[in-house]
């Protein structure tokens, strides 16, 4: 069994197999951009480095809405009234 944590809290947990190898998804609880140290624990200790990125939408698909409902007004418009 080896056990992931990062900054003092469990992230992720797998089992080995015969050669020693594992993979684990990791998920963290809190989102803090930045690199994260990643601890694996089995007997033996080893670590690595998890850079977290952040990233946000300004709300752009309002505006895209409001100029596609535009256009499509202009051309009924322009159909009705030649």
């Amino acid at each position: 069994m080896v056990t992931l944590t990062a900054d003092g809290a469990e992230v992720g947990s797998a089992y080995t197999d015969s050669t020693g190898a594992f993979t684990a998804p990791v998920e963290f609880t809190r989102i803090e951009a930045g690199p994260h140290t990643v601890v694996a624990e089995c007997g033996v200790r080893l670590t690595g480095t998890v850079d977290q990125v952040v990233t946000r939408s300004s709300g752009g698909q309002t505006s895209t809405l409001v100029i596609l409902v535009f256009f499509v007004l202009a051309g009924i418009a322009v159909i009705r009234f030649p």
